[in-house]
């Protein structure tokens, strides 16, 4: 099972030009940065600091999109069905991220 993760993890390295641990460890690297600004930019609503919101609302963005970014710069020959995946991905994770804020707000 483990040959078969690292041949599979191989090959996609090999036909796509991305590694899969710097993938992971970026996307999962990103999700504590992620949390803190949710939390952050909820407590700058309640406390209206918009300099706050807009701040955290930046790192917000840019956890959510890094790994595509890195992928989107050294990635070739992706296929189509990665970046469908990768914008429902994006769009699902800020829809979240403005529900969890407006019912803080609330």
């Amino acid at each position: 099972m483990l040959e078969y993760l690292r041949n599979w993890l191989i090959k996609i390295e090999t036909d796509y030009g991305v590694n899969p641990v710097i993938f992971a460890i970026i996307y999962f690297g990103g999700a504590p940065f992620f949390w803190i600004s949710i939390y952050k930019i909820i407590h700058g609503l309640k406390t209206k600091n918009t300099n706050q919101v807009r701040l955290f609302g930046i790192v917000l963005g840019i956890t959510t999109i890094a790994p595509f970014v890195y992928v989107a710069l050294f990635g070739k020959n992706v296929p189509f069905w990665f970046w469908i995946f990768a914008g429902v991905i994006v769009i699902y994770t800020l829809y979240n991220a403005l529900v969890r804020m407006k019912k803080r707000r609330l």
